[in-house]
């Protein structure tokens, strides 16, 4: 079976383009160039598991 990782945040400075992940993560990417940031789920399932069930 494949293993599946826990999904990570991880936040973004969108002045310098630096990423930060951790629990302090989202005040790092603050403190780095002000207030303009993005944060995002890494190894998550896009679009969660779908099953289909055949007749």
């Amino acid at each position: 079976m494949k293993q599946t990782k826990e999904p990570e945040l991880r936040w973004q400075c969108l002045n310098c383009y630096k990423v930060y992940k951790g629990a302090e993560g989202e005040q790092k990417a603050l403190d780095c160039c002000g207030s303009l940031i993005q944060g995002w789920w890494t190894n998550y399932g896009k679009w969660g598991k779908q099953n289909w069930y055949g007749r």
